[in-house]
């Protein structure tokens, strides 16, 4: 899986500026849901977020 692809949870673009990783709040982290990769995270079980003020 592509680090730099955004998913559906994401704010943003992973590696734009202003963001952080935060735990995918759809499947709590796990990258599962429903015994299938989460649709949010991508199954990575984590976020791309906006941190900070822009």
């Amino acid at each position: 899986m592509a680090e730099d692809r955004k998913n559906p949870g994401d704010e943003d673009a992973p590696g734009t500026k202003q963001t952080g990783e935060n735990i995918c709040p759809t499947c709590s982290g796990s990258g599962q849901l429903n015994q299938r990769p989460c649709p949010d995270c991508g199954g990575s079980g984590r976020v791309t977020v906006i941190v900070g003020d822009a």
